[in-house]
């Protein structure tokens, strides 16, 4: 089961958290989502590859974030 951690931008409260995480958890593929509003970081265990991904990051940018891989996590959607 492939990870990935994404940076979030504009996830500022709880609530948007809450949202983001619902969002995600809608998609078949995954499995867990863990939403950390004050480091701007969304970490989620999914099924899958890059058309997998790349539905997680549309997701993403969908719920009103912009995201982008973490630090050495490699590039969304290549």
């Amino acid at each position: 089961m492939p990870d990935v951690t994404l940076v979030v931008k504009d996830v500022s409260s709880a609530e948007d958290a809450e949202n983001l995480e619902r969002a995600l958890k809608r998609l078949d593929p995954v499995n867990l989502v863990n939403v950390d509003p004050e480091k701007g970081l969304v970490a989620v265990s999914y099924e899958g590859g890059d058309a997998e991904l790349e539905d997680i990051r549309k997701t993403v940018e969908e719920a009103g974030y912009g995201a982008e891989p973490s630090p050495g996590a490699g590039n969304i959607g290549d």
